[in-house]
């Protein structure tokens, strides 16, 4: 995933993401936007940002048969997102999570790290602050309600 979200950095391309924890019973999703969004380097997992081999991680307390169906979920999850984006339905989520034990459902939208490691992160930050000045600045309105005044 660090290469993957290395490349799209750099091509300035956006990509969908999810993962599935170790215990098996929760896992996200997240829209990476690159500039706009915080890519894979910027809020790495525990177990990426601490360079931890996968395989050497203990799996006590895991259920073997939740992890194909919370895998099926989040697959199913990521598949939705990827539909709403590319024909343009519904609402996209930036990022959505998922926790079997408790049926938590949180989303979010996770800002880009300023000091990210990644060089092409930071440098498309740079360039979307740059678009984000030139757009036109919304102009709030506000609709006074007139007093409904009655004859009687």
């Amino acid at each position: 995933r660090m290469a993957i979200n290395k490349a799209c950095n750099e091509l300035s391309q956006t990509w969908f993401e999810s993962g599935v924890s170790e215990n098996a019973v929760s896992g996200h999703i997240q829209f990476l936007k690159p500039g706009e969004t915080a890519c894979f380097a910027c809020a790495p997992p525990l177990v990426v940002a601490s360079n931890i081999d996968e395989k050497t991680l203990k799996r006590d307390g895991v259920c073997a048969a939740s992890l194909p169906t919370t895998m099926g979920i989040v697959a199913g999850f990521l598949v939705q997102n990827t539909l709403k984006y590319l024909l343009k339905f519904g609402q996209v989520s930036m990022y959505l999570g998922y926790n079997a034990m408790l049926d938590f459902f949180p989303t979010m939208t996770m800002k880009p790290n300023e000091s990210c490691d990644e060089y092409f992160c930071r440098q498309r930050q740079k360039e979307f602050a740059i678009e984000l000045a030139k757009r036109p600045k919304e102009e709030v309105v506000e609709e006074v309600e007139e007093a409904v005044v009655h004859e009687d």
